[in-house]
């Protein structure tokens, strides 16, 4: 075929489909700024409908918020009592159960009580004011007040939007009403509780923040640009205005610059490919026969090419058919340091060696019709390195017989060298370069396939007190101390034996030949004091000791993973045992940890199907012996092993996290049971340091007392310290909110940790109690009794109630009445009773020997 008769020697046609080719460039731009604009038009669109949704739903949660709360303080026993006839100023104001925090916590501007008489109580400011609310609220009020009195029934708050002072309020409104079963008045009769809380800026700043809304602000319907976004505020007058982001016009800036830059380059690009294809078109003609003219040369050219590009080579070569060296490329003297000279008419088997098989005997046994095949091979470089490279070849063939080989050499130094590394990696621990569980595991291979089994000692190893290192220094801290001890490690075992570290600050050692626990526990007392010397670290001496398990192949056989595991459980005993010891794993150990999993177990079936009760111990004021709180206490009724206390389950309970439905449970069944007594009896329940780190202990609160309706006066949470060494501030913030909702907060256990002063000074604690081991104390020494007088004389100076908690004889009732305690508690009085018995015990007559002290 004549290949210049296929190429047309005119570019008329090349012209015309550039022509095309540079229409449909322009219709694809048009069409993408079109498309683009569009998208923006529609993210704005969005973005303005999301806007006023979020406005709505920020007034609306306002609106709840002042609506619930209004409600709590409306429908309350108490304030009824002293809000719904004649005001009890005293008790409103002065004793701050309606006065100025109010406006200086909560920021309502306004609080009143009105009746169809009249404004019976007003609060301006967080100031008494006589007032009226119609002085104050232009907009009527008349209606707001009647839909309370109507809601009575349900109490429910009713809220709408007002003008205070001129400007734009939200008014919530609730019946007062008794929250238990007492006669209530007629609806006319019914005084009513107002709160008024204005927007003001730093309001509407906050409900902009928490929805995302730019420029939160109030203005009139005849202000305001045109580009805000509005919502009526009622028939006040008002709009809230924002200004509304424009996600669109963003893309707009963002992508458009960038497409039309992008456009401008293509255009130039293909004026250029253009001119460029017009050029060539015309020079075809006039090269395409001198092009014919070097395809012999082309084709010869073209197989040594084919050959390079198969290989990916760096350097190439050519020999004889004896295998002598005739032809080296430029990059041989690059990669290896010799001139081609150097090597020329040399065999190719003094350069380059095979670990597996003489080169020239690999290359006379190719195939001529093979393709290119490798093999690995290794040479020195002229400084003496060692290096690698993959050496492909095929034959040379020439009148129908080989005259020599042709092929390449690519160096694969690095990659040999990774490899290795790899291999290296995948058997040894990058920090310390011990041994990791995989060369552990194959340290066993070759063990058991000897006929006589060695005697084998496996010892796991686990730091004690690296954890608070890493925590108070950081990573550095820890790796510089797991390098150290990796070295002891390595200074106290021969060579015969294995060290490895199994994760984090768990190690191992595989001790040969240690035959007798005499030899087992002499090493082990020297590595447990040679890993309790001090490690210095930048300026600072660092500290920490060992615990160790050990198991053993005559024992638990040559199996590395059963052994591992023997071990560990030999290692938690002896963690148990006080640390800086070390256990051997025995039969009763593996029973131990299989009866705690099955603890475990039942105590999640338990948990799901309620097998939990509670039991109640009162607590009594010392002076007249009247019972004034209930402590709830949780037990267990396990189907097989019967009633079981808390020291049981309580500890795993905190450790696998299941504390916190338990916690829940408790806490719900409490306030139900405690919503049944008489209304002045307090129900306490214990909070556990794990419920505070593992959920939402606010939220739960609030929500067993929504569901439960037990007045938030009514519930205490009894606290211990290490609630708050776990995280101060995170603590003070739970607790503060906790009082908020209006329950009391007790600490628990007072006079156990270390900073239980500081504790009571910084935190909202109504009491406190006593713990039981000063109480047992008490009728001994002088000092015993000095300490339980001096935590009562804390205790009211800082205006707490006083509890002692483990009474049990009547001399400690007694000394503890001198004393001038608040309140005790313990079986003296009377022990922790089923939920019947504190139902007949709160109707029953005190005992004779309470009644008969002093």
């Amino acid at each position: 075929m004549d290949l210049t008769a296929a190429v047309p020697r005119h570019p008329m046609f090349t012209r015309r489909l550039l022509g095309v080719l540079a229409a449909l460039f322009a219709l694809t731009l048009v069409g993408a700024m079109v498309m683009l604009v569009r998208i923006a038009d529609d993210l704005n669109a969005e973005q303005q409908r999301k806007t006023v949704v979020y406005a709505q739903r920020a007034l609306d949660s306002r609106q709840a918020a002042s609506a619930s709360l209004v409600s709590g303080y409306g429908v309350w026993n108490a304030g009824f009592q002293h809000l719904n006839g004649a005001i009890d100023r005293q008790w409103v104001y002065s004793q701050r159960n309606l006065g100025p925090a109010l406006y200086s916590q909560s920021g309502y501007e306004g609080v009143f009580v009105v009746d169809s008489h009249g404004t019976k109580y007003s609060l301006y400011l967080g100031q008494l004011s006589n007032a009226e609310i119609g002085d104050l609220v232009t907009t009527p009020l008349r209606p707001l007040i009647q839909a309370a009195q109507a809601a009575m029934a349900g109490a429910q708050p009713v809220s709408s939007v007002v003008l205070f002072n001129g400007w734009p309020a939200l008014a919530s409104a609730s019946p007062i009403l008794p929250d238990d079963d007492s006669a209530q008045p007629a609806p006319a009769d019914t005084s009513v509780l107002v709160f008024i809380d204005a927007l003001t800026p730093a309001k509407l700043h906050a409900m902009g923040k928490a929805y995302d809304l730019q420029d939160l602000t109030v203005q009139s319907h005849a202000t305001g640009a045109p580009d805000q976004s509005r919502l009526a505020l009622g028939d006040t007058g008002y709009d809230l205005t924002w200004a509304p982001s424009r996600p669109g016009n963003q893309l707009l800036w963002r992508v458009l610059p960038t497409l039309v830059l992008a456009f401008v380059v293509l255009a130039l690009l293909m004026a250029w490919f253009f001119r460029f294809t017009l050029r060539t078109a015309r020079q075809i003609d006039d090269s395409y026969q001198k092009l014919h003219q070097s395809n012999r040369a082309l084709e010869a050219s073209e197989e040594r090419f084919r050959a390079v590009a198969e290989a990916a080579s760096d350097w190439i070569w050519e020999t004889d058919a004896q295998c002598r060296l005739n032809y080296l490329s430029g990059r041989f003297a690059v990669v290896t340091g010799y001139t081609s000279q150097d090597w020329m008419h040399c065999c190719i088997d003094q350069l380059l060696q095979c670990e597996t098989m003489p080169l020239q005997a690999w290359l006379q046994s190719l195939s001529r019709h093979a393709s290119a095949t490798s093999l690995r091979c290794a040479y020195r470089d002229q400084g003496g390195q060692l290096r690698y490279c993959r050496v492909s070849a095929r034959p040379i063939i020439g009148d129908d017989k080989v005259v020599g080989y042709r092929g390449t050499a690519s160096d694969v130094t690095d990659e040999v060298a990774a490899h290795a590394q790899i291999q290296h990696l995948s058997l040894h621990d990058p920090l310390t370069g011990l041994a990791n569980r995989n060369q552990l595991i194959q340290f066993f291979e070759p063990l058991r396939q000897q006929a006589t089994a060695p005697q084998i000692t496996v010892v796991v190893l686990d730091l004690d007190s690296f954890k608070p290192i890493n925590d108070a220094l950081g990573y550095p801290a820890g790796d510089a101390v797991l390098i150290k001890i990796a070295e002891r490690l390595r200074a106290s075992t021969r060579g015969k034996d294995l060290v490895a570290r199994l994760g984090s600050d768990e190690f191992a050692l595989v001790l040969c030949g240690l035959n007798t626990r005499q030899e087992i526990d002499r090493f082990c007392a020297r590595l447990v004091e040679y890993l309790r010397q001090p490690i210095a670290f930048q300026a600072q001496t660092l500290h920490v000791g060992a615990s160790l398990g050990i198991a053993q192949s005559a024992h638990q056989g040559l199996d590395a993973g059963e052994l591992l595991r023997c071990a560990d459980i030999a290692l938690y005993q002896a963690k148990a045992a006080g640390k800086n010891t070390w256990r051997y794993f025995s039969a009763q150990m593996h029973e131990q940890v299989q009866q705690r999993l099955q603890l475990e177990q039942d105590l999640r079936l338990a948990i799901k199907q309620q097998e939990f009760v509670l039991h109640y111990q009162p607590r009594y004021r010392v002076d007249g012996m009247e019972i004034v709180s209930v402590e709830a206490l949780v037990r267990w009724q396990h189907p097989i092993h019967g009633l079981l206390g808390p020291d049981t389950f309580i500890p795993l309970a905190e450790q696998t996290g299941l504390i916190v439905p338990l916690g829940r449970w408790v806490l719900r069944e409490a306030c139900e049971a405690a919503f049944q007594w008489p209304a002045a009896l307090v129900v306490s329940v214990n909070l556990s340091p794990a419920q505070f780190a593992g959920s939402d202990v606010v939220r739960d609160v609030r929500d067993v007392l929504v569901q439960t309706r037990l007045p938030a006066q009514r519930l205490e949470l009894e606290v211990t310290e290490n609630v708050m060494l776990n995280d101060i501030d995170n603590a003070l913030g739970t607790l503060t909110a906790l009082k908020e909702l209006g329950v009391k907060l007790n600490m628990d256990d007072f006079g156990t940790g270390y900073s239980s002063l500081g504790y009571l000074r910084a935190y909202p604690f109504d009491s406190l109690k006593i713990d039981k081991r000063f109480i047992a104390t008490l009728n001994g020494t002088d000092s015993d009794r000095a300490v339980v007088q001096a935590i009562i004389s804390l205790g009211n100076a800082m205006g707490l109630t006083v509890t002692a908690e483990g009474v049990e004889t009547a001399e400690q009732l007694r000394t503890l009445s001198r004393d001038h305690c608040h309140e005790v508690q313990g079986y003296f009085m009377s022990p922790p009773i089923d939920r019947h018995a504190l139902t007949r015990l709160l109707g029953a007559p005190l005992p004779a020997p309470v009644l008969a002290l002093p």
